[in-house]
C-alpha cells in the first residue's frame, strides 16, 4: 500500500478564481499573501521558495504544497534535514531533484515525494502497438492550464475528472508516500513484522498503539485485506486528505519515472525484498525513480502495491471483502472499471494499456475472479 496526500481545498479554489477576475487591482496583496501561505493548490504569482502550488517560474513547475505537519526537507549527504529556504528541488533533465517532504503524525514520521502537474505525450515505437515501446515527453504545466498543447493529455491525476481517475478540482500536484508503507508500534515507531494476516489484517482505529510509517529500511506492510488497507490510508490524516494511491496517481508516477525528468527509458531496479528501499537508500539509488537519493523508492519489486480502483463486474465475494473501498460514497477516491478488456477498457494515464509490456513487464488486467489492481510487482518479479 501506498499513501498519497490531496493538495488542493475547495477554498483555494474559489479565491483564485476570485484572483483571476480582479488579478490587475490585487497582485501585489495576493503576491504577499501567497509567500506566507502554507496551505493548498492556489495558483499563478508564485516565487522561489514558496510552498503554495503556486507556479514558479524559476524551477518551472508549481511549487509543492506544504500543510500542517509537513515540512520540506534536503538530503545533507547523510540524512533528511530541514529546507529552510524550500528550494532545494529541482526538476530539470539534469538533477532530478524532486521535492521531498517529511510528514509528522502522532510523533511518527513519514516522507513524502511531489509530482508537479503536468501534460504528457507517449511516442510509440509502432503506432497502435504499444507493447513495442516508446518513451514519454513530459511538459510541467500550472493549474491555470486546463487545455492540453496539440498530441499532449493533461494527466487525469491532477484534473477535475472523477470518472478517469482525478478529482473535484484541478490540482498543482501530488504527494507520494516515497517507501512503500509500514506498521509500527506508535510508542517508538518500532518497525512490526506482518508476517501474517492476524497481525498485518488490522484497522488502526481498533489497535490505537500502531500507525503508519512511510520509512527507508523497514519490512512493508503485508497480509492486509484491501478493505482495511483503503481504511487505514483514509484515516493516517483527514486534515491532509490522506488516501490509499489511486491508479491514476500509480500512471502519473510512472510517466515521470520514464520521462527524461525521471529514468529517461532506463528501467528502474527492482527491490528484491521486502525491505522498503532494500534496506539502504543511498546504495540503492538505481531503485529510485530519478536513479538519486530524491526519488520514490520501491515502484519496482518489493510487496505487490494494491491501489484505490476495482473491476465492478467481479464476484460478489470479492467485491464485499473490500466493502469500504467498493462502497466508498465520495468517487473522487476509488476509480471504477465497467469492463476488463485491457485495449478496450483501460483509462488514459493509468499505465496499463499505455505502457503495455513495456521493459518486458507482464501485462495484467482486471477480471471478474481478480478485481482489484495490484501493481509494482513483487520481490521476486518487479515492474511498474
Amino acid at each position: 500500500m501506498r499513501i498519497g496526500i490531496l493538495t488542493q481545498a475547495q477554498r483555494a479554489k474559489t479565491e483564485t478564481e476570485n484572483a483571476a477576475a480582479n488579478e490587475a487591482a490585487r497582485l501585489d496583496e495576493y503576491n504577499q499573501v501567497m509567500n506566507n501561505w502554507i496551505s493548498g493548490g492556489t495558483t499563478g504569482g508564485g516565487s522561489i521558495g514558496t510552498t503554495d502550488g503556486s507556479w514558479n517560474d524559476e524551477k518551472g513547475v508549481n511549487s509543492p504544497v506544504i500543510k500542517e505537519n509537513m515540512e520540506l526537507v534536503k538530503w545533507d549527504g547523510n540524512k533528511f534535514v530541514p529546507d529552510d529556504t524550500n528550494t532545494s528541488y529541482n526538476y530539470d533533465e539534469t538533477n532530478k531533484q524532486w521535492a521531498n517532504a517529511k510528514v509528522t503524525i502522532e510523533g511518527v514520521e513519514s516522507y513524502f515525494v511531489w509530482i508537479p502537474r503536468y501534460e504528457y505525450k507517449i511516442n510509440y515505437i509502432t503506432p497502435g502497438t504499444p507493447e513495442n515501446g516508446g518513451t514519454i515527453d513530459v511538459k510541467f504545466i500550472p493549474t491555470t492550464k486546463t487545455e492540453a498543447d496539440e498530441g499532449y493529455i493533461i494527466h487525469p491525476a491532477f484534473t477535475n475528472n472523477v470518472e478517469n481517475g482525478g478529482w473535484d478540482s484541478e490540482l498543482p500536484g501530488i504527494w507520494v508516500g516515497k517507501y512503500e508503507s509500514s506498521l509500527v508500534n506508535k510508542v517508538d515507531s518500532s518497525n512490526v513484522t506482518t508476517s501474517s494476516s492476524t497481525i498485518g489484517n488490522i484497522l488502526l482505529s481498533e489497535n490505537t498503539d500502531k500507525a503508519i510509517a512511510v520509512q527507508p529500511g523497514m519490512t512493508s506492510w503485508r497480509y492486509c485485506a484491501i478493505g482495511n488497507m483503503y481504511t487505514n490510508a483514509k484515516e493516517y490524516s483527514t486534515s491532509l486528505n490522506s488516501h490509499m494511491l489511486k491508479n491514476s496517481e500509480w500512471g502519473a508516477i510512472a510517466y515521470l519515472t520514464e520521462s527524461k525528468y525521471g529514468r529517461n527509458g532506463i528501467e528502474v531496479e527492482q527491490n528484491t525484498s521486502y525491505n522498503t528501499a532494500n534496506g539502504d537508500i543511498k546504495a540503492n539509488m538505481n531503485q529510485s525513480s530519478t536513479g538519486n537519493i530524491t526519488g520514490l523508492y520501491d515502484i519496482s519489486g518489493g510487496g505487490s502495491e494494491s491501489v484505490a480502483a476495482y473491476y465492478t463486474g467481479g464476484e460478489s465475494t470479492d467485491l464485499n471483502s473490500a466493502a469500504s473501498l467498493v462502497n466508498e460514497s465520495d468517487k473522487k477516491y476509488v476509480t471504477e472499471y465497467t469492463g476488463s478488456n485491457l485495449s478496450v477498457d483501460y483509462k488514459i494515464g493509468d499505465a496499463t494499456y499505455e505502457t503495455k509490456k513495456w521493459h518486458n513487464d507482464t501485462a495484467s488486467f482486471v477480471n471478474v475472479y481478480s478485481p482489484f489492481f495490484s501493481r509494482g510487482g513483487r520481490k521476486t518479479n518487479g515492474r511498474y
